[in-house]
């Protein structure tokens, strides 16, 4: 029995004393507090921001204590007059660029030794690429630094103490926003990404190439920048005009254009497109009525959106929902910067499956809806531009002018589509799907084509430039100008018969306008109907549209008033002279007896 308890107590301590080795081997031997604060000054000739790291490290053990501690930032995050500090004074930090990545070293001068002992490195330098002030908006890229677990990390923006610009997009969200101060505590993000503005404005010109290599007249169509939930058009001009516009079933502006045989034709699209934080409140409905129709083709699988296999993929299998989709987009495709500048053809949604390393924009945006429609998510692609002062972080690799393409889905929820970029968060490591930013302008949606509408760029005859685009920081207004004619309205009417009036309606506005209401207003004159609910009606489109009227008086001979009023404004009057039917009839009657006694006179002088 005193055998077996030795045996016991010996393997006891040997368990206790391996327990404490191990966790004196698994411990930690320091925490580390982050404090980083960021100052935004608008300044015009000053590129670089002022940047304030405080480094609070604490001793967890009495055996080991730091002497020098190193951080690291993207080498793109241009940084610059760095200086240190710790408690005893100044000192020199060791500064190398590998890999492009700089590395800061900082050299205790004489540190604090024992447990919970309290060491601080004070760190100061100027920081480009950290504020932008692009148009109407401000812009701000932070990277964010590695950390062990047990660590804390604060970021704090300090604006300008006499800005009125709010913060209207932040990803992640911040944990506290107070006065001019911004804070984010622990972000787990590797870059932290904010818009300080509700609506950016663009500049933007575009050039058509058009060209007809038949023997004999064609007409062909262009796409123009559409009105979306978050972008909305203002044209200067387009010349020149097309003869005919319509919006196709994903939303598109199309203009028509005919072209004689052999013939050489250039179409300048000049205007200023503004991009908006939030939906756009007027547009929402007519979006959510479109969707109806939509519904008919979004899961369709077009070539570039289809998998072979795919049931057989246990990875796809798992996923769910758009996040679990766009995360695996991500994580899976690898950005190849070797094809930017190369002429690609569009691979699709497998050949990205298959070669991963191989992805450009168009390889990221096929792959989500490929998957989405799989998993009976609406989805589509858009074709545009996306605005980036730092082509590394937020590439543009659509084949022809320098074009971006990303995806968008359709949450049944919000009643919204919601745009994502798959591409630019894998590149830049900004989180493009919680929430999205000021920087893309939609030229193309594709929901029902991936290939038509093609978008402005790829309207080529040479390797031309069609693309100029440069934020604007003045607001534009509308300027709204509709025409109503009536085509054929009649002077007279009778007290019997219903009259039919064709209503011609043509935007001449340099805007889209969205729920307009045509209606009539009458004296002595009923109408049917008394209004119309225009949804959407484009810059220089027309539509006709038929009402019925009929006299409210009998049997008298009066005048009656008919008013147009668009958007409740008054933009057509007109009178008419209402009689008794038995007026045209008599009338009719003494035609009739006077035509047939003149052929009787006619007949008896014979």
């Amino acid at each position: 029995m005193r055998k077996t308890l030795k045996i016991f107590y010996f393997f006891l301590l040997v368990f206790i004393f391996l327990f404490l080795i191990k966790k004196e081997i698994l411990a930690k031997d320091y925490r580390v507090e982050y404090e980083v604060s960021y100052f935004l000054e608008e300044k015009k000739d000053k590129i670089a921001s002022p940047v304030s790291f405080k480094i609070k490290i604490t001793n967890l053990t009495s055996k080991v204590f730091v002497e020098r501690f190193t951080l690291t930032f993207p080498s793109s995050f241009g940084i610059r007059e760095i200086k240190a500090k710790d408690d005893w004074g100044e000192i020199a930090p060791f500064i190398e660029t590998v890999n492009d990545v700089i590395k800061i070293t900082l050299k205790f001068s004489n540190p604090n030794i024992g447990k919970d002992s309290i060491n601080n490195f004070y760190l100061n330098f100027y920081q480009d690429n950290l504020f932008k002030i692009n148009g109407n908006v401000w812009e701000v890229i932070l990277p964010t630094i590695e950390r062990i677990e047990d660590d804390s990390y604060k970021v704090i923006v300090h604006l300008p103490q006499d800005t009125d610009k709010k913060i209207s997009l932040a990803k992640p969200s911040p944990t506290l926003v107070s006065e001019n101060k911004i804070i984010w505590e622990n972000p787990r993000e590797k870059t932290i990404y904010a818009i300080f503005g509700e609506k950016q404005y663009y500049e933007t010109t575009l050039y058509y190439h058009l060209k007809n290599e038949k023997p004999y007249p064609v007409y062909t169509e262009v796409a123009f920048p559409p009105d979306t939930l978050y972008q909305k058009v203002f044209i200067k001009k387009i010349d020149p005009k097309p003869f005919f516009v319509y919006q196709d079933s994903d939303g598109n502006f199309l203009g028509r254009y005919f072209l004689k045989p052999l013939e050489k034709k250039m179409i300048i699209f000049d205007g200023v497109i503004a991009i908006y934080a939030k939906p756009r409140v007027e547009v929402r409905d007519f979006i959510n009525k479109k969707i109806k129709s939509q519904r008919n083709y979004l899961l369709t699988s077009h070539s570039p959106w289809q998998i072979k296999g795919i049931e057989d993929n246990k990875e796809i299998a798992s996923l769910k929902n758009p996040n679990d989709i766009y995360r695996y987009v991500v994580e899976k495709l690898e950005y190849n910067q070797a094809l930017v500048f190369k002429k690609n053809e569009r691979k699709g949604a497998d050949f990205a499956l298959k070669y991963p390393n191989q992805a450009v924009c168009t390889e990221f945006t096929d792959l989500f809806i490929a998957l989405a429609r799989e998993k009976g998510i609406f989805a589509r692609e858009i074709e545009g531009f996306g605005f980036t002062q730092d082509e590394k972080l937020r590439p543009l690799t659509l084949t022809s002018d320098i074009l971006h393409a990303w995806p968008e889905y359709y949450d049944e929820g919000k009643k919204l589509w919601i745009p994502i970029d798959p591409t630019w968060e894998d590149t830049s490591g900004i989180d493009y799907f919680s929430s999205f930013d000021l920087n893309h302008i939609v030229f193309v949606i594709h929901g029902k084509n991936p290939f038509y509408p093609v978008s402005a760029g790829m309207y080529k005859i040479e390797n031309s430039s069609d693309i100029v685009i440069k934020p604007k920081k003045e607001e534009i207004k509308d300027n709204v100008k509709v025409i109503v004619k009536l085509i054929n309205f009649p002077k007279k009417i009778d007290d019997k018969n219903f009259y039919s009036i064709n209503l011609l309606v043509e935007n001449q506005s340099n805007v889209y306008l969205w729920d307009k209401k045509i209606n009539f207003e009458a004296q002595g004159i009923d109408v049917k109907p008394k209004e119309f609910l225009i949804e959407s009606l484009l810059p220089f489109e027309k539509k006709e549209l038929k009402i019925k009227i009929k006299s409210l008086f009998k049997n008298k001979k009066t005048s009656a008033f008919f008013k147009v009023f668009f958007d409740e404004k008054k933009i057509e009057e007109n009178s008419v002279l209402i009689v008794p039917f038995y007026y045209n009839l008599s009338l009719k009657i003494a035609i009739f007896v006077l035509f047939f006694g003149g052929l009787f006179l006619i007949f008896f002088r014979r």
